[in-house]
């Protein structure tokens, strides 16, 4: 149960600074996941999950409110994939999901450097 409102209060956090345009909070969301987390196999996923909704709920919105087809058609072209505009946003998904990810594993390391009575707690 601790973990899930760790979760939730991550996601809360790390979705609130996305939107106010600190694209790292999902680092920083997983970081602290990490640390409170003792269990690695539970902290890296969890992270992960909270960096992929952290970046893909603003964009879900932006596609609801005005439609983010063309830009990433556009974007998709730019980068040599014709127009097909899932890869842009399947690439910019993935870049939040190793945000998270990266942040509860560098949490969950440093937890054992820290204080190693912790980890057998």
């Amino acid at each position: 149960m601790r973990v899930l409102a760790a979760v939730i209060l991550a996601l809360i956090v790390s979705v609130a600074g996305v939107l106010a345009g600190a694209w790292w909070a999902p680092f920083v969301a997983g970081l602290a996941i990490g640390f409170v987390e003792p269990r690695a196999r539970v902290a890296v996923p969890a992270g992960a999950i909270v960096g992929l909704l952290a970046w893909a709920l603003p964009l879900v919105a932006v596609q609801l409110r005005y439609g983010a087809g063309a830009s990433a058609e556009s974007l998709a072209a730019i980068m040599g994939f014709g127009h097909q505009g899932a890869i842009p946003v399947i690439l910019t998904l993935v870049v939040g999901l190793l945000l998270g990810a990266t942040g509860a594993w560098l949490g969950s390391a440093s937890r054992s450097l820290i204080s190693p009575q912790l980890v057998k707690g």
